[in-house]
């Protein structure tokens, strides 16, 4: 289920699930074993990436249009700062690599031990 966050006074549906995180993957390079350090030393490239593919799957599980570019979710970011922390508060409560999963059994991949 998705949920929804606070942005410029307008509340938008964001989700973060498989979906999300392939096109997150997409739009960076990334493979599946980089998700499991997501959140340190991201870019702010990263930043945006991750929030904007999150507002996708948002608006398509509420059956929204989604319109934004990564250049207006750099904007977002310059008029609140707190929406980074925001939206990984909420990738953190849909998804966990403590292996425990989500409601749905979701988990990100973990780092292998060398």
């Amino acid at each position: 289920m998705y949920e929804l966050i606070t942005i410029n006074n307008k509340e938008l549906p964001i989700f973060f699930g498989m979906n999300s995180l392939r096109l997150f993957c997409k739009a960076t390079n990334k493979s599946l074993n980089d998700l499991s350090s997501l959140g340190s030393n991201m870019s702010l490239d990263d930043s945006c990436e991750l929030i904007k593919a999150g507002l996708i799957d948002g608006h398509r599980k509420a059956g929204k249009d989604f319109k934004m570019t990564i250049e207006d979710i750099a904007d977002l970011l310059d008029d609140d700062m707190d929406l980074l922390a925001r939206a990984m508060d909420i990738f953190s409560s849909q998804f966990t690599t403590e292996g425990k999963g989500n409601e749905k059994g979701n988990t990100l991949p973990r780092k292998k031990k060398s």
